[in-house]
C-alpha cells in the first residue's frame, strides 16, 4: 500500500482525525505511571510498523483507586469460590427474598440524591422502568447530586438504534472491567501473569474509522495495552499490520466476533494469546468454533452495556451446558419484563432489564436494555438464556466487498441522523429510513460507502421505524461470522 493510500486523517470523519480528541497530558493520563512505563508507551507510539494513532488515553488511576480495585478483585475471587450466591436453591422462594439487599439500598439512595428519583417513596417493584431514551433526553438527571464531579469522565455509547449517547463514567468503573476480565480468564483455566515483555491486552476492531491508541495499565503493574484497527488503510505498508501484531505478543485479545475472525485470517503465527474475549455483537456457535480452531484458547463471550459495563459471560463450558450468559458482576441485578413492564416467570422470554450500581455517576434502576432472553439459575447465579441482542450485520457491495454496519453508523451519526433503519435485500438493494439529519449528505455518504444507490427515506417520527427496539441494520448478507471475508 502506498503512503498516499494510507488514512492519515485528512479523509477521516472529524472525530477520528489523529489526536483530535486527545486533550490531557501524559502526566494527567497516568498519575502513577513511572518514567520507565511512560518511556515504553512512547516507544510503542513511535514503532516503525505502527498503525495511525487516532487517540491517546490513560486510566487516570490514583492510589485510593487501586485500593478500591483490590477490594473488588477480592469480592470476585470470593464469589468464584462459592456457589452460595444470590438465588441459590430458588424453588418456592419469592423474588423479594432472592434480590440482594443492595438493590433496595440503591433505591433509597436514588430517591434521596438522584434528580430523576428524588422524593419518591415507592418500592423497587413499583418503579417505572427506564430506557435509553430517558438517558438521551436528560442524562444529567440520573447523576447523583452529592458526588464531586472532578473525577467524572465522558464516554460515548453508539447503541444500535440511534446517535451516540454521552455517558458519565468514573475511572474506577472503567478499570473494574479489567479486574472482572482477569477473574473470568482465571475461571476459564488460563494463566494471565504480569509479564512486562508482553502486552496485557490487544483490542482489535475492523472498520472504516476507529479510535486507536497505546496505553499503560496501572492496575497490571504498568503492562501495556493497545487498540488497533485491522482495516487495510490504517497501515503504511504491506506486512506492517502482521509485524506489529506479532511484536505485541499480546496475552489476551478482545474485539467483536467479526474483528476476531478477521484477526484469525491474518498470517500472524507468532500471536499466541491465552484467551479471546468477544463482545458488543453476538458470537455465533460457528464463529466460536472457528476461533477455537484457529487459536486453541478459551473464548469468552461477554454481554453488557456501555451504561453498565460487561456483566455476564458465556464461556466454552457455559456453551456446553446450554449456552447461557452467567451474570458474574455482583453489582448488577437482572429482571425479565414483558411489554407492559411486568416481570415474567423464570424461563419465560421478555426484555432484559438491569439494576446496576457499577457506575457511581450513573446508578440505574430497572433499566430496559432492548435485548431479550429468559432468566435461569446456575450455582446460585442468574443466567440469561437465549440472549437475542446485537447481531453482527454486514452489507455487500457490487464489487464483492463487504461493509460492516458500524461504518454506516458513523456516517449516519456524523450527518446528524437521530435514529434509522437500514436494510439490504437478497438482490443487494439497500433502503435507509432515517429520522433527522442532512439527507443530501447522507445519501452521498451511503452511496459511496456501499458502492450503489441507496433508497433514502425520511421519517417524521422515530415511531415510524417500528415498535419497541427497531433493527438499526438488517441485511440478507448478515451471516457475517460464517461467510464474510
Amino acid at each position: 500500500m502506498s503512503e498516499s493510500a494510507r488514512h492519515t486523517g485528512a479523509d477521516a470523519l472529524p472525530d477520528y482525525a489523529p489526536m483530535a480528541s486527545a486533550i490531557r497530558t501524559d502526566a494527567q493520563r497516568w498519575p502513577l505511571l513511572s518514567d520507565a512505563g511512560l518511556d515504553r508507551v512512547r516507544t510503542w507510539r513511535a514503532h516503525p510498523r505502527a498503525p495511525v494513532w487516532r487517540h491517546a488515553c490513560g486510566d487516570l488511576l490514583t492510589e485510593p483507586d487501586l485500593s478500591e480495585l483490590s477490594s473488588y478483585a477480592a469480592t470476585l475471587a470470593a464469589a468464584a469460590g462459592s456457589s452460595a450466591g444470590v438465588g441459590a436453591g430458588i424453588g418456592g422462594i419469592s423474588r423479594v427474598a432472592l434480590r440482594p439487599a443492595w438493590v433496595d439500598e440503591l433505591v433509597t439512595r436514588c430517591q434521596a440524591v438522584v434528580p430523576r428519583y428524588r422524593g419518591g417513596t415507592v418500592s423497587f417493584e413499583q418503579l417505572a422502568p427506564a430506557c435509553r431514551d430517558d438517558l438521551t433526553a436528560a442524562v444529567a438527571s440520573f447523576v447523583p447530586d452529592d458526588l464531586p464531579l472532578e473525577r467524572l469522565v465522558q464516554t460515548s455509547s453508539s447503541g444500535t438504534t440511534g446517535a451516540a449517547l454521552v455517558l458519565p463514567q468514573h475511572p474506577v468503573t472503567i478499570a473494574a472491567e479489567l479486574v472482572l476480565l482477569e477473574r473470568l480468564v482465571a475461571d476459564a483455566g488460563a494463566d494471565w501473569p504480569h509479564d512486562p515483555a508482553r502486552f496485557a491486552l490487544l483490542s482489535v476492531t475492523d472498520q472504516r474509522q476507529a479510535f486507536t491508541y497505546v496505553s499503560a495499565l496501572t492496575w497490571r503493574r504498568e503492562q501495556l495495552m493497545v487498540r488497533v484497527n485491522l482495516a487495510d488503510g490504517e497501515w503504511a505498508a504491506p506486512g506492517d499490520r502482521e509485524a506489529f501484531l506479532a511484536a505485541t505478543d499480546a496475552q489476551v485479545v478482545s474485539g467483536t466476533a467479526l474483528s476476531l475472525l478477521r484477526l484469525g485470517r491474518l498470517d500472524v503465527p507468532a500471536l499466541r494469546p491465552i484467551a479471546l474475549v468477544s463482545g458488543a455483537l453476538a458470537l455465533t456457535a460457528a464463529a466460536r468454533a472457528q476461533l477455537r480452531a484457529r487459536f486453541d484458547v478459551p473464548v469468552l463471550d461477554l454481554y453488557g452495556l456501555k451504561e453498565t459495563g460487561p456483566f455476564a459471560v458465556c464461556g466454552d463450558g457455559d456453551l456446553a451446558a446450554g449456552g447461557g450468559h452467567v451474570v458474574v458482576c455482583p453489582d448488577v441485578w437482572v429482571e425479565i419484563l414483558d411489554d407492559a413492564g411486568q416481570p415474567v416467570p423464570d424461563g419465560h422470554r421478555g426484555e432484559i432489564t438491569v439494576t446496576s450500581r457499577t457506575n457511581p455517576y450513573l446508578p440505574l434502576l430497572r433499566y430496559r436494555t432492548g435485548d431479550h432472553g429468559s432468566l435461569g439459575w446456575c450455582a446460585g447465579r442468574q443466567v440469561i438464556e437465549g440472549l437475542v441482542g446485537r447481531a453482527p450485520v454486514v452489507f455487500s457491495r457490487p464489487d464483492g466487498g463487504w461493509v460492516p454496519s458500524v461504518d454506516l453508523h458513523q456516517h449516519l451519526q456524523h450527518h446528524g441522523a437521530i435514529a434509522w433503519s437500514v436494510s439490504q435485500d437478497e438482490r443487494g438493494d439497500v433502503c435507509a429510513r432515517v429520522f433527522g439529519g442532512d439527507l443530501a449528505a447522507l445519501g452521498q455518504a451511503l452511496d459511496a460507502a456501499l458502492g450503489r444507490g441507496v433508497q433514502l427515506q425520511a421519517v417524521a417520527d422515530v415511531a415510524e421505524l417500528g415498535p419497541g427496539k427497531p433493527r438499526a441494520f438488517e441485511s440478507a448478507w448478515e451471516s457475517a461470522s460464517d461467510s464474510a471475508p
